[in-house]
């Protein structure tokens, strides 16, 4: 029951982070159960020392410390002042150490629903008559969809076809993963009226024929995968969304701004900041998203200085109509 509490990701990742810590304490003959802040804090400085890991990457290794010590009841080593401090030391060593070296990361930024609107208006144009061309509607068809739901990566590349709904007057998706509600018994639900969001039908349908065609002809029977086609594996990482949305993009030479670049967080961050722009109120933001309205990671994907367009009241005005 204890381990079924944590995500079977996380699971997946905390062993290696654990056996690595492990195994470092061996190496220089320091006790690993109970282990104390101070070996976690040489921990730290090792993992500065080999590179390889940024200080933003860090918390899951940290978390895999503490998850064992307290499985076994022991007191987690890897948290307090001390700890907070050495993170924060190592991500201004990683900084400093970036400009010098000229190696200065770029920002994730926000996906403009311009962008949307033309991948939008490319998928009703694409006929498919090639696998090649159908794995492009694929990722077409993605992007729209993530950006109109807010979708997580993980979230958005699960969703299966018993679950997703074309209705009448609205389309409706159930969300079965979701990080951090695998424990809630009643899923998310999300509607976008037909009326709210022009052509989204159209694409819907048009991806789910040539989906479904395809399979048709294949001697496979089909999935319950949404995204899945005949020549895929049976299970594709949520990695896979990063594939999806580079591929749509640069298909269409859709570039970010300077200084950016596109990843699979960029339908998130780029809806809740279009949203946001046309004035919908944080609670639906946050409704959508899957956001606490108390909590502050919400912001971290809205930039307050975007300027409301055409673009984004295409998508997103809707959700004021009842404010």
């Amino acid at each position: 029951m204890q381990r079924k509490a944590l995500l079977d990701t996380t699971m997946r990742n905390y062993g290696p982070k654990a056996r690595r810590f492990i195994l470092f304490c061996e190496q220089h003959q320091r006790p690993w159960l109970p282990a104390s802040e101070a070996t976690v804090l040489l921990y730290i400085a090792s993992l500065l020392k080999d590179g390889g890991i940024k200080s933003a990457s860090l918390q899951p290794y940290l978390s895999a410390i503490n998850n064992y010590h307290e499985d076994l009841r022991f007191p987690g080593p890897a948290k307090g002042r001390g700890v907070t401090r050495a993170v924060k030391g190592m991500a201004t060593i990683q900084a400093e150490l970036a400009v010098q070296e000229e190696n200065i990361e770029t920002q994730r930024t926000w996906l403009p629903a311009a962008h949307v609107r033309r991948v939008h208006e490319a998928t009703l144009k694409l006929t498919p008559r090639s696998p090649e061309e159908l794995r492009l509607l694929r990722a077409f068809a993605y992007v729209v969809v993530a950006f109109v739901t807010f979708g997580r990566p993980d979230t958005g590349t699960s969703l299966s076809r018993q679950h997703v709904h074309c209705g009448d007057s609205e389309f409706s998706v159930v969300l079965l993963k979701e990080k951090g509600r695998r424990h809630h018994l009643v899923k998310r639900h999300l509607c976008i009226p037909w009326k709210g969001v022009a052509l989204l039908k159209e694409l819907i349908e048009h991806w789910e024929f040539h989906r479904d065609t395809a399979w048709s002809r294949s001697e496979n029977t089909q999935p319950d995968a949404y995204w899945l086609l005949p020549e895929d594996p049976k299970n594709f990482k949520a990695s896979v969304a990063n594939d999806w949305i580079g591929l749509a993009l640069s298909e269409l030479d859709c570039r970010p701004p300077e200084g950016g670049h596109f990843s699979a967080h960029n339908t998130r961050k780029g809806a809740t900041t279009c949203a946001r722009a046309v004035g919908v109120a944080m609670e639906k933001v946050c409704f959508f998203g899957g956001w606490s309205q108390f909590s502050s990671a919400v912001q971290h994907y809205i930039d307050p200085t975007a300027l409301r367009d055409a673009d984004m009241n295409y998508y997103f005005e809707w959700l004021t109509w009842s404010q």
